[in-house]
């Protein structure tokens, strides 16, 4: 499947980076944030495709869940993430070897004026969609007109401000706002580029199971609503030759089908019925693929590090509620949380501990301040305790044996000296001088976190309090968390690479007053508001990872989450039918570039 940056992990801003290139570029066919392009003028292929990968065969995959809409740029609906990834087509391509270049696609070439603040993409001529309409600079000034109003909130944030205007047939020009230059060339050389004919007289908001028309490799050409879509590599694709489509989308077909029972996917795989699955359950891909389809070799097992940003996963404490205000109550929470004991008993060992908000980067505040970022932080010397200038914060560690005593004697005396001891007369914990019971309740979408919750709440109960877990739909959180009404909620913050304002929008004063902000918990505090100025001002990528490092102790120390995991590992269980490079890219998992061994058979 087509796998890159702007597909699946980074539908906010992409990690650019302003600079002396930009006002001046050296080539017109390709744009890196840092430095030149990876790869020369008139490159062959991207580095981790074979470009003689034969094409044929059908692949088939099984996904969990379901979906009802084919369109997926808007946020209504369940979409299929392959339409998002295979049907379009965008202006510059990525190069997953790369972070922050792309090269041209649909645009053979682009002029950046950083005076005017324009740049003018010129299209290719070939450029065609899938019904054979040429695909033109209209087309362009349409995708940004109508994501610009109804598409997602990262489409629509970066057209707010952006004038486009078809210049002739084949040339687009943008007006860009001020901000970073190049950020803002390559988040728009990023979009997928939608054909106006094909919406003329549609209601684009609206679910819908119409066959998708793009101009990129594959098109849809069977859905069963909910269940089951195919994609069709189309032979006479406009692009199929040039270098950044070489080597890649080699499957004839690609038949998608979605199972709520993913014991059912499981099986189906075994069975032969079906050819590629993420496994996500741990615990059967530790103990459930001991099966003669995977000893025999007709199933491969692959084990890929995740190369993104994984970001924090946690338990969100609102701060508004009075008994949260208290940081010392916030970590004696966190600290009866034992990941060792559910990690090891529960999961086999194969998840982390989530430990920074920049976490599975060089972003993430994982060792002790060096001497730049001490002095950063003795600009902010409110927002950190003293042992943060020597140290760095670690989520609690237990001994792993399900009932750490001294893990709970720390966790009794912090809530001792907030103010909350256990009750004489039936243990509960109980405020000592108003009598006020401590309640807890756990805002979720899913169920996937109530392994680690139920962990959790066996030690809460301990000491006295009665938790509860409270799994919602997608809108009734919504409206829940909107409304602050909640005193904890699981949520996930994953930064983009070169974060920037979307920081403000968690963490900022003006966000805690703002309803419906990613400022989930209500932190205010003016001097985390003026280092998130600094963050957004980071004249190089060097001032970036040093101020985010120190907004990442900032977030650590004040215990705004009790933390709980992630996966470092995607887990694929593919047919030993289909193989891949050697080598897959280091921005991704390269599975554009399989392809089936039938098809090299003579």
């Amino acid at each position: 499947m087509r796998m890159t940056l702007n597909c699946i992990y980074a539908l906010a801003a992409l990690p650019l980076l302003f600079s002396a290139a930009v006002a001046q570029p050296a080539r017109t066919d390709a744009l890196a944030a840092h430095g030149p392009p990876a790869l020369p003028p008139g490159f062959a292929h991207f580095p981790h495709v074979n470009p003689a990968a034969p094409k044929g065969c059908t692949i088939r995959m099984v996904q969990p869940g379901t979906f009802d809409t084919l369109n997926p740029f808007t946020l209504r609906g369940r979409m299929v993430m392959g339409v998002w990834n295979s049907v379009y087509d965008s202006l510059l391509m990525e190069n997953p070897d790369e972070t922050g270049a792309a090269y041209g696609h649909l645009a053979e070439r682009f002029e950046i004026d950083a005076t005017a603040r324009v740049v003018r993409f010129t299209l290719r001529p070939e450029a065609r969609f899938t019904d054979g309409a040429p695909l033109t600079a209209e087309d362009v000034v349409f995708t940004a007109q109508i994501l610009g109003r109804e598409g997602r909130p990262h489409h629509r944030a970066l057209f707010e401000h952006v004038e486009v205007v078809a210049e002739s047939a084949h040339v687009v020009r943008f007006r860009l706002p001020e901000g970073d230059l190049a950020r803002m060339v390559l988040r728009l050389g990023a979009v997928q580029i939608l054909p106006r004919h094909h919406w003329r007289g549609r209601d684009f908001g609206a679910l819908t199971m119409d066959l998708p028309l793009g101009s990129g490799p594959y098109r849809v050409v069977e859905v069963e609503p909910g269940r089951r879509v195919v994609f069709e590599r189309n032979r006479d694709w406009w692009a199929r030759d040039l270098p950044t489509a070489r080597g890649r989308w080699n499957f004839d077909r690609i038949e998608m089908t979605y199972h709520r029972d993913r014991i059912a996917a499981f099986e189906s795989l075994l069975a032969g019925r079906a050819d590629w699955m993420v496994e996500n359950d741990t615990r059967r891909w530790a103990v459930g693929y001991d099966t003669p389809a995977v000893r025999e070799g007709r199933i491969q097992r692959i084990e890929q590090p995740h190369w993104y940003i994984t970001g924090m996963n946690g338990f969100a404490f609102n701060l508004r509620r009075a008994r949260f205000a208290d940081a010392r109550v916030r970590e004696a929470l966190a600290l009866l949380l034992d990941f060792e004991w559910a990690n090891a008993a529960l999961f086999h060992g194969s998840y982390r501990r989530t430990a920074s908000f920049f976490e599975n980067s060089e972003m993430a505040a994982t060792d002790a301040p060096d001497a730049a970022e001490r002095t950063l932080m003795a600009q902010f010397p409110g927002l950190f305790p003293p042992e943060a200038f020597h140290r760095a914060w670690q989520p609690p560690v237990s001994d792993g044996s399900g009932r750490d005593r001294a893990t709970l004697e720390r966790a009794l005396a912090l809530l001792d000296a907030a103010g909350w001891a256990p009750r004489e007369a039936d243990g509960r914990l109980v405020h000592k001088e108003t009598g006020e019971v401590f309640t807890l309740s756990v805002l979720a979408q899913s169920n996937a976190q109530q392994p680690m919750i139920t962990v959790w709440f066996r030690a809460l109960r301990r000491i006295g309090i009665t938790p509860r877990f409270e799994m919602l739909d997608a809108s009734t959180f919504a409206q829940r968390t909107r409304a602050r009404d909640f005193d904890l909620a699981y949520r996930f913050t994953i930064p983009p690479d070169w974060p920037g304002a979307e920081q403000r929008n968690l963490w900022s004063s003006e966000a805690a007053e703002r309803p419906g902000s990613g400022n989930l918990g209500g932190l205010a505090d003016p001097a985390l508001d003026a280092l998130l100025d600094r963050l957004v001002a980071a004249p190089d990528r060097a001032a970036l990872q040093t101020t985010a490092r120190v907004l990442d102790r900032a977030l650590q120390w004040q215990w705004l989450v009790v933390p709980s995991h992630y996966n470092p590992m995607r887990r694929l269980a593919v047919s030993a039918r289909f193989t891949s490079p050697p080598q897959p890219p280091r921005y991704g998992y390269g599975d554009d570039a399989w392809w089936c061994r039938e098809a090299a058979a003579p």
